[in-house]
């Protein structure tokens, strides 16, 4: 089901917590023995075809669009309810991930082992980027962020991180602490899934006492790296709640962003209230202990045997409290699964939670030196279980085939395939809570207006639905010097439209085709404020059908805008008139129309 971290802040308490699992979502494919051992160095290069779909949110959990989304060779950019999926690629049997990143954030990584040809769930957050300091690049020099990470940057010891020659400009410091004590911060920010190689090559499951992200950058936005041979010192605050507990010395590790796993790279002392390390590189960052796991796998479903779909599961170690630093959460899969890696030879406790943070239900179990099946679980869930059902039709009035019900608001976010015109979903949820929801006809791109739903424990049934009436295209046509019209369309051509609040305001209609050349087929920006009206002004338009494949108005060309929505809506609008070619400044007559998703 739903993420409890998705749901608005005033309604859940932060959950601090304990050990746990690095647990993943998966289907039928349950056999990963040996592949996650404690004694054995994984190998990467066994590589099976899976698909991988999830939900991407911002810091305030609202739904980020427009973020990109790499797994294996292929990527794509989450919609408006910051939902992705990716089929059929090749990745990792090990440890596959998925890389996401947008403008003004940290990369993050999501991490899990791979079943043949199913799908695998994940959620994630992203932190923004924030600027600690600005540092001389040939004098060096020290900052520190206001979450209490302190970084000193070496003098000369800084060069441009893609070709690495040298740097000699300010060198501007982003910074973010992840507070290991907070489940959420841990389970949604943190990158991979806290599985890392040791020394000899093993993989163990972290505990971690600090953890931060750093990026370095030039003054013209460049990424920037610490030089071959010089190191930066790192002190990293210990979160209060694992004060006590926390050892003079720790493992270092660092986040490989090449195979999804963390890798120790030397020490770091306690001193005070910080631990202190030297780095000779900057990404993610955490010091941690590294403990034996074995396989985990568990099926979860309903009284009536349903499976409960993309619930909250979480496993601590018995008899600690919830604060020690070790608390995560995985998700259950479509079937009701989840699995992963869980620490060996101890005593856990499972709770299936409801969005509410609280459990639903509890099941002890104790672990050897060898895989553990829990089997199915079911649990009195009381009030807290909810069916939504129903059926679509699309503009004929015949069953939709290809389509899906989208839950969203109050942190209700789920994507709910549409099967030979019905749809059925269970699982947990925060009753009374009012939710909007749509259907959508992917084969006709057709959907409800959003219609609103106040979840009652049992079954919601939301009727007859009709997926018409609402176009989900974006579309750009343009014709120059009166020849042929060319039209790109959604979702043969990904399109999306971003507005930057500044003094005036700015927005910008990108092709963000995956894949696409250096050279935008049609992209352009324009001014004003985000609402509709004649005040808006364009004076460039970039397109490979232009000489120079770039055109400028001398006099800036209106641009009518009749639709301006919030982020999830559309932007439509239309301009036209002269504008010259770049290179050569031959006359270019323009004519544009478009209607584009606004992606932020």
């Amino acid at each position: 089901m739903h993420n409890p971290f998705l749901m608005n802040k005033t309604r859940l308490p932060i959950l601090l917590g304990v050990i746990i699992t690095v647990l993943s979502a998966s289907c039928e494919k349950r056999d990963h023995a040996g592949i996650i051992s404690n004694l054995s160095k994984p190998d990467l290069s066994i590589k099976v075809t899976a698909a991988i779909a999830g939900f991407i949110t911002d810091e305030s959990n609202a739904p980020l669009a427009g973020a990109q989304v790499k797994a294996g060779n292929k990527q794509t950019i989450t919609d408006e309810y910051g939902y992705f999926s990716i089929n059929d690629v090749s990745l990792s049997e090990v440890a596959g991930f998925v890389k996401i990143a947008k403008a003004g954030y940290f990369d993050n990584y999501r991490t899990f082992l791979v079943n043949k040809d199913q799908e695998t769930f994940v959620r994630a957050k992203m932190l923004l980027k924030k600027e600690a300091g600005v540092v001389d690049a040939v004098t060096g020099g020290t900052v520190t962020s206001t979450d209490g990470i302190k970084l000193t940057l070496p003098a000369n010891g800084v060069v441009k991180a893609d070709n690495g020659a040298v740097y000699t400009g300010d060198v501007h410091v982003n910074v973010r602490k992840i507070d290991p004590s907070n489940a959420e911060e841990v389970q949604l920010t943190l990158p991979g899934d806290e599985r890392g190689t040791d020394v000899n090559e093993y993989l163990k499951l972290l505990k971690s006492y600090s953890s931060f992200a750093a990026e370095l950058t030039g003054n013209a936005g460049e990424r920037l790296q610490i030089a071959p041979g010089k190191q930066a010192t790192v002190d990293m605050p210990v979160s209060a709640a694992l004060l006590s507990l926390a050892p003079t010395t720790l493992e270092l590790w660092s986040f490989n962003e090449t195979n999804g796993l963390w890798k120790q790279e030397g020490q770091a002392t306690k001193t005070g209230n910080n631990y202190r390390a030297t780095v000779s590189h900057f990404s993610y960052w955490s010091d941690a202990i590294g403990y034996p796991l074995v396989n985990f796998t568990a099926r979860v479903v309903n009284s009536t045997g349903q499976p409960l779909v993309h619930v909250p599961v979480m496993i601590t170690i018995a008899n600690q409290p919830m604060n020690a630093g070790f608390s995560k959460f995985a998700y259950t899969d479509a079937d009701g699964y989840v699995y992963g890696a869980v620490l060996s030879n101890t005593g856990l406790v499972l709770d299936i939670l409801t969005p509410c943070a609280t459990s639903a239900y509890s099941h002890p179990f104790t672990t050897t030196n060898v895989d553990v099946d829990l089997g199915t679980l079911t649990g009195n869930l009381g009030q807290n279980t909810v069916t939504i059902s129903g059926t679509v039709s699309n503009c004929d009035n015949a069953p939709v085939t290809d389509g899906y019900i989208q839950t969203y608001d109050n942190g209700f976010y789920n994507r709910i395939n549409i099967v030979n015109g019905s749809f059925s979903f269970t699982g947990l949820a925060c009753t009374n809570t009012e939710v909007n929801y749509v259907a959508v006809d992917k084969a006709t791109n057709q959907q409800t207006a959003p219609q609103s739903l106040t979840l009652i424990p049992g079954v919601n049934d939301l009727g007859m639905l009709n997926a018409c009436g609402i176009s989900t295209v974006s579309t750009v046509s343009y014709t120059i010097n009166n020849g042929a019209t060319k039209i790109l369309t959604a979702p043969v051509d990904t399109i999306g439209g971003f507005f930057t609040a500044q003094q005036t305001g700015w927005t910008t209609v990108l092709l963000l085709d995956a894949g696409q050349n250096t050279v935008p087929d049609w992209n352009f920006q324009f001014s004003g404020a985000d609402v509709a009206g004649n005040d808006h002004k364009l004076t460039e338009v970039f397109s490979t059908s232009f000489p120079g494949a770039r055109a400028y108005a001398p006099v800036p060309l209106t641009v009518t805008i009749t639709e301006f929505g919030k982020a999830g809506g559309f932007i439509t609008g239309s301009f036209s008139g002269l504008m010259l070619g770049f290179s050569d400044n031959s006359i270019q007559n323009i004519v544009c129309n478009f209607r584009v998703k606004r992606m932020n």
